[in-house]
């Protein structure tokens, strides 16, 4: 259940309670229904404040599996210093056997320097008949020169 459907149940059930104690005034479940929309945008602003997307460059090399989708984030401190980039993504197996693979994600920064790599080990990513069996992978860097990286490189290979 996230966050919003929670606050609005929880807002829902505070209305009913309110109308068997106190009878049915629509005025006062006006009163109530905006206190509790205001009270629900102050206390969720703040869950996804450190959460900022950014426009990396990215390069994909594989010969067994496709990237579907990914994002980049960047995870700031409360001085706006980036102190970690996550890369998520989704891979699709192309070839007809299942498969062991390493997902490296290489970190540069905006004159093609190498800052740093993490990896992602999937055992068993599945094989055809499903076409395009997937499954997804994260992989965080919050070593040094995290706040310089500018494009990732991320590469699929197989685990012999």
């Amino acid at each position: 259940m996230c966050l919003t459907c929670l606050g609005i149940y929880i807002l829902e059930y505070f209305i009913r309670y309110t109308r068997k104690r106190m009878g049915n005034n629509m005025k006062k479940d006006l009163v109530v229904l905006l206190f509790g929309i205001v009270l629900i945008t102050v206390i969720f602003c703040g869950c996804q404040g450190s959460q900022v997307e950014n426009n990396y460059e990215t390069i994909f090399e594989s010969d067994v599996v496709n990237l579907l989708n990914y994002t980049i984030e960047s995870r700031t401190d409360n001085a706006d210093n980036i102190v970690e980039v996550t890369v998520d993504g989704r891979i699709g197996n192309i070839v007809d056997r299942q498969l062991r693979i390493v997902v490296t994600a290489e970190f540069y920064d905006k004159n093609e320097n190498y800052i740093g790599e993490e990896i992602y080990r999937i055992y068993g990513l599945r094989v055809k008949p499903n076409p395009g069996y997937s499954t997804t992978f994260t992989i965080k860097y919050n070593g040094e020169g995290v706040d310089m990286v500018d494009h990732v490189k991320l590469r699929a290979e197989e685990i012999t």
